[in-house]
């Protein structure tokens, strides 16, 4: 059983060194803000990006992501709980029931997440607090998207099977096939399976560093997508539960090339480090025909 969480102030060693991290989050559904926050450009054209579902307060964009060894570009975040409270300052260290962030929003899921969830995330019965963004987009010729995200989440390490906070995005529909973001072991990307296998605890710039995790990936869509308009919608959700919550950092929006499946480069200084790999959907059952 899972309480709501009293935040207790960070001290020591473990203060100084999330305090030294530069990220910046302004808080905005403003469509110009989060569009232009997202990418775009050489050939993608973003034309809307609109809240769907969710709190005011669970959506901003975010700038100085840059304390190795994990580093991001800018762009759009969203969280299950408060973004102003993805921040360094509302990781209390502690162990057991005492963590944050954690802030119960009262919001309820969406109807595709609520769809998608059973037998593609762990123990799904339900999805809650969702911040779902729907993005619309235009593409000058047809061309692969691709874009880099972070996901982080306070349910690790305490919860990793039962409250599976979880993060979907759906492309051109959103029936279950229309799924398309995969970590390396063919699952959706959650805590406890996504964690278990690509998992780093060394941020320096978020909430979700040490004792929680958090992972770096990039994905690619395994076909180009048609010239002309396109729409994706971006969802993390609370699972199970409304508390201990998940966010997702978004960025680099745009039209290129990329080897779905393919592992890439540490963004940090240590190359050793897990939390990166590229995602797509080449060679799954759930794969969406995009030609």
């Amino acid at each position: 059983m899972k309480f709501k969480l009293a935040l207790i102030a960070v001290t020591g060693s473990f203060a100084a060194a999330n305090m030294a991290s530069a990220l910046t989050v302004i808080q905005t559904t403003a469509s110009a803000d989060l569009s232009a926050a997202l990418g775009g450009g050489g050939g993608l054209a973003i034309t809307s990006a609109t809240v769907v579902n969710g709190a005011s307060g669970q959506f901003g964009t975010y700038s100085g992501f840059t304390s190795p060894p994990v580093t991001i570009g800018d762009g759009v975040v969203m969280s299950t709980g408060q973004v102003a409270q993805v921040i360094p300052t509302y990781n209390n260290g502690a162990q057991g029931t005492f963590t944050t962030p954690s802030t119960d929003m009262g919001v309820g899921g969406t109807t595709e997440f609520n769809a998608y969830g059973p037998g593609h995330i762990s123990n799904f019965i339900s999805s809650n607090d969702v911040a779902a963004l729907q993005v619309s987009f235009s593409l000058a010729a047809a061309s692969q998207i691709g874009f880099s995200f972070i996901f982080g989440s306070a349910e690790f390490p305490q919860y990793t099977s039962n409250f599976t906070d979880a993060f979907l995005v759906f492309l051109d529909g959103k029936a279950v096939a229309n799924q398309i973001v995969f970590d390396p072991s063919n699952n959706a990307v959650q805590v406890g399976n996504t964690f278990s296998s690509a998992l780093t605890k060394g941020d320096t710039n978020t909430a979700f560093a040490n004792p929680h995790g958090l992972l770096e990936l990039t994905t690619f869509t395994a076909s180009a997508l048609t010239a002309g308009n396109h729409t994706l919608w971006f969802e993390v959700a609370d699972v199970n539960d409304h508390i201990l919550d998940s966010g997702v950092f978004i960025t680099n929006l745009h039209a290129g090339s990329g080897t779905p499946g393919t592992n890439v480069p540490d963004s940090g200084t240590t190359a050793s480090l897990l939390g990166l790999a590229m995602l797509g959907l080449a060679g799954l059952r759930r794969k969406l025909n995009l030609a």
